[in-house]
């Protein structure tokens, strides 16, 4: 068995850091055969790496649209249409930092330097064991400490580089469908029009564009423009993020009048929009913007909430910041990350519409306005509806006051029928509010807060939430600390 590791150093020097990192270090084994597959996943599992495992390409290249990984073992050969090459450099464009161990049952050297090209950091020919392959993905990992990379993937993927993204998506789309034309519209929300953003392949003069409507209209119109013109087989379907429609993705057979697609052609086209949503979204919602629209935003909220309770000034900061530390600790993906800031910034916009003196008011509040406080997040979504922004943000703002076990508000929403960024939000609105002075209440100390949100866990909150929280409550307390104005204090424990 030949082992050639692309990294070099000592072992010995590195393994205390290995032994911290560990828990920490996410893998992905792409391996067809169950049974080798459940091998990789034990071994690396009982060295105490954790393992995602996969059986294809296609399969990888989803998960990793929504997870990020420090090192992905592929075998070579894969069924299904993206080979182990194919998928690692596909990978390595979602994941800039990622390690690649590639496997192989057959020594082929022009292989090997399309591997190396890519900076595989392990190579490895079958048969395996799994010393061996604890042994390379050791050595991959500890070229460096992983650390949490989130902003260095953000600088990674520019604006031109999603776009080559989109266009490489495009260009494997055509050639595992056998079509010579490939075509992403997207939805202008200003103009209201679904425009051509990117064409591949044979320049097809006129590429419709069409009005865009709230119903499947809009995609009907544009089939029908589209074969007029085109006068071939041509597949369109649309790219929706959640309910968020972003645009369409198409195939063409230009001037090929006697080869038809089939339904698994559309299957097939159907996955791929999928997998092309969260790319998209990024690319419509660039990350720089997103970042400063999150801080202009923030500042924007602080000085509405100090107008309506002074002591309310940087609830909106510390929110973010909190929310931010349990989607990281959930490893949401970077699109969801920030659409979950967003939210958490803007949760209570709605308050904007009650009367200050009832939002501020010291003393018990009657009936009447509980009722009219527990309608400020459907003030929030109807004022989020508006804003351009992606759908979903408005929908996690109307339930952050629902409760896991079903008793909440508006809708009474309970378990997986509340979403995660929205269970996220309501465990960090709960934590700033307890650690915060209010008119009704003095602040309490962070074990105390702590304490309280545990007992709540399967009853208020969710227990994935609170799982997540639980393990990152030092680092939460000293960015806290950091965070929170003097003026304001922080109490670390209650004695």
């Amino acid at each position: 068995m030949r082992h050639l590791s692309i990294l070099e150093g000592s072992k010995g020097g590195v393994l205390a850091v290995i032994k911290e990192q560990l828990p920490q270090i996410l893998i992905l084994v792409v391996e067809d055969e169950d049974k080798v597959n459940r091998l990789y996943g034990q071994a690396l599992e009982q060295s105490g790496f954790s393992v995602h495992q996969v059986r294809t390409g296609e399969e990888a290249i989803e998960v990793a649209l929504h997870q990020t990984f420090d090192v992905a073992v592929i075998d070579l050969r894969l069924p299904g249409k993206l080979d182990g090459l194919t998928t690692l450099r596909v990978l390595k464009i979602l994941m800039p930092e990622l390690k690649g161990i590639v496997i192989t049952g057959y020594g082929n050297r022009g292989v090997l330097i399309e591997a190396l090209k890519l900076g595989v950091d392990g190579w490895l020919e079958k048969p395996v064991t799994v010393n061996d392959l604890v042994e390379a993905v050791k050595e991959a990992v500890s070229s460096e400490s992983r650390g949490i990379h989130h902003q260095q993937e953000l600088q990674a993927l520019s604006s031109s580089d999603k776009s080559a993204l989109l266009k490489l998506f495009l260009q494997m789309l055509m050639a595992t469908t056998v079509s010579n034309v490939g075509i992403l519209w997207v939805v202008d929300n200003l103009s209201g029009v679904v425009f051509p953003q990117i064409v591949v392949g044979e320049q097809v003069s006129i590429i419709p564009s069409v009005p865009y409507k709230s119903s499947d209209e809009w995609l009907t119109e544009l089939r029908t423009k589209l074969s007029e013109r085109i006068a071939s087989s041509c597949l369109i379907v649309p790219i929706k993020w959640q309910r968020e429609t972003l645009g369409a993705v198409g195939l063409c057979r230009y001037r090929l009048h006697n080869l038809f697609y089939s339904q698994s052609d559309l299957n097939y086209l159907e996955r791929f929009a999928e997998w092309l949503a969260p790319i998209l979204l990024s690319w419509l919602y660039p990350m720089e913007i997103l970042t400063n629209l999150t801080t202009i935003l923030e500042t924007m909220a602080g000085l509405l909430h100090s107008k309506i309770d002074p002591t309310e000034k940087n609830h909106p900061r510390r929110l973010r910041l909190i929310a931010q530390k349990l989607g990281k600790a959930l490893n949401l993906s970077l699109h969801r990350l920030f659409l979950l800031e967003l939210a958490a910034t803007l949760h209570d916009v709605g308050k904007l519409y009650l009367p200050s003196h009832i939002v501020s008011k010291p003393d018990k509040l009657t009936d009447e306005e509980r009722e009219l406080i527990r309608k400020h997040p459907l003030y929030s979504e109807q004022l989020l509806q508006n804003s351009g922004l992606p759908e979903n943000i408005a929908l996690w703002v109307r339930w952050h006051h629902e409760r896991y076990d079903g008793n909440g508000y508006p809708d009474q929403r309970s378990f997986d029928e509340i979403p995660l960024e929205a269970q996220i939000i309501a465990v960090a609105e709960t934590l700033d509010t307890l650690l915060s002075e209010r008119p009704y209440k003095p602040p309490l100390s962070f074990d105390e807060a702590i304490e309280i949100i545990r007992q709540e866990r399967g009853k208020q909150f969710s227990p994935t939430v609170i799982d997540a929280l639980e393990k990152i409550t030092d680092e939460l307390m000293q960015a806290l600390r950091t965070d929170v104005p003097k003026s304001e204090g922080f109490i670390t424990s209650s004695e």
